[in-house]
């Protein structure tokens, strides 16, 4: 049986918009969730959220980002890192020069890819709000290079390992041509 109410949009009105859901999910890795709003709501729209509950982040240096993507120009690698990532959530943060892919609470501790390091329990990370998606002109604050679309929806910890892996292979080749 079809419900006609649902699909002239009639029930839509009650319903969070994704965006919300994804912010109500983020918050809720906070003890005080209204906490996390506050701040979002700040001048600088970054809060600061408890990693290890509902996710870890992996953190890998801009430089061997933008080396491994061949470019430093920010839709180019926010669209690569999307495509690599398989739509996981990634966070630039452009003052300290990193990227950060989400990736599911609990693999901090067996992390071992020495081109990346990865953040858990015990960590808090500054997460930007979900409508910052776009590096700001004039501006160094912490963006979604690759949103979050959904909540749970994560980057695969196989994917990320494999880039840090290739990454610091990569990087050592070029450090050893550097040295030449």
């Amino acid at each position: 049986m079809t419900n006609h109410r649902t699909l002239r949009g009639d029930c839509t009105a009650s319903s969070p918009s994704p965006t919300e859901t994804v912010q109500e999910w983020l918050a809720s890795a906070h003890a005080s969730p209204a906490a996390v709003h506050r701040e979002w709501d700040s001048e600088t729209r970054l809060a600061l959220i408890p990693l290890g509950k509902l996710f870890d982040a992996v953190r890998i240096s801009e430089s061997v980002v933008h080396s491994v993507a061949g470019t430093a120009e920010p839709s180019t690698v926010n669209g690569w890192l999307g495509w690599s990532f398989n739509g996981g959530p990634v966070i630039h943060d452009p003052a300290g020069r990193r990227y950060y892919a989400l990736v599911p609470p609990g693999t901090a501790p067996d992390w071992r890819a020495p081109a990346a390091a990865c953040l858990g329990d015990g960590t808090y990370l500054g997460v930007p709000r979900t409508d910052l998606t776009e590096l700001e002109e004039h501006a160094s604050g912490s963006y979604w290079a690759v949103p979050l679309t959904r909540p749970g929806w994560l980057c695969r910890t196989a994917d990320v390992l494999t880039f840090a892996m290739v990454a610091g292979c990569l990087t050592r080749v070029d450090d050893s041509e550097a040295e030449s």
